[in-house]
């Protein structure tokens, strides 16, 4: 199932962003249960404190996972900021089965948006307005991800006012919407989530910890996934 299917169908979605690019950290959350998992090139990750290098030095390691995850869409934020994949390594991309990608929308190079075979997830900042927003769907982005926090407030435990603002951006797009562990979400509070709109959550370093082991990844990933069973 592609990953905008997932979403779409799905009644939530558990997404694991791993903290390394390590191939036993994502078998460790599929076993605890991910339907997606994603990955980096070309940054430097805030939450998890981790540099991450170009296309060409991970393209033997995307390879192998996106073969170790079989069904499960494997994602990609593809750059940042001060480097990001030029169009050849987004065909490379499509031709070895990426299922979709994860940027910034003031990052994202416009030629990322012609593209049939990856699922387009694009992310906005805390600077967001409601036109960015609406924005996105006419320019045929597939998801919404809600990356609205401030660095100042990583790994701060939710509130109600960021359920508003979830609520709203919700209420704002057409869009399946993805909320990620920029703050510290608890499992049982993935209900929440869920009642104001979103389809997804992407739990990253903030829950599982910026070098976890494999046990405590999949032990994150079960948790999560034991909630939504619950929805």
């Amino acid at each position: 199932m592609s990953f905008i299917n997932m979403l779409t169908e799905n009644s939530f979605t558990l997404v694991a962003s791993l903290p390394e690019n390590n191939l036993e950290l994502a078998k460790a959350a599929i076993d605890g249960g991910a339907q997606a998992i994603k990955v980096h090139i070309n940054v430097w990750h805030r939450a998890s404190g981790h540099t991450f290098g170009s296309f060409s030095d991970n393209r033997p390691f995307l390879e192998s996972l996106i073969g170790l995850c079989g069904h499960i869409p494997v994602g990609l934020v593809c750059g940042g900021e001060d480097a990001f994949i030029s169009e050849q390594e987004l065909r490379q991309l499509e031709q070895i089965g990426l299922g979709f990608y994860s940027s910034y929308v003031n990052h994202l190079p416009p030629f990322m948006l012609r593209t049939e075979g990856i699922t387009k997830m694009v992310a906005i900042n805390d600077r967001y307005t409601a036109d960015i927003v609406t924005g996105l769907e006419l320019l045929g982005v597939d998801v919404l991800e809600g990356s609205i926090q401030p660095g100042d407030e990583y790994g701060r435990p939710l509130s109600t006012e960021d359920l508003i603002r979830y609520r709203n951006l919700a209420g704002l797009s057409n869009l399946p919407l993805l909320i990620p562990t920029q703050k510290i979400i608890e499992p049982e509070q993935v209900g929440d989530l869920y009642h104001v709109g979103a389809k997804a959550i992407m739990i990253g370093a903030i829950v599982m910890g910026q070098k976890p082991a494999a046990d405590q990844v999949r032990q994150a990933c079960e948790k999560y996934r034991n909630a939504i069973e619950r929805l």
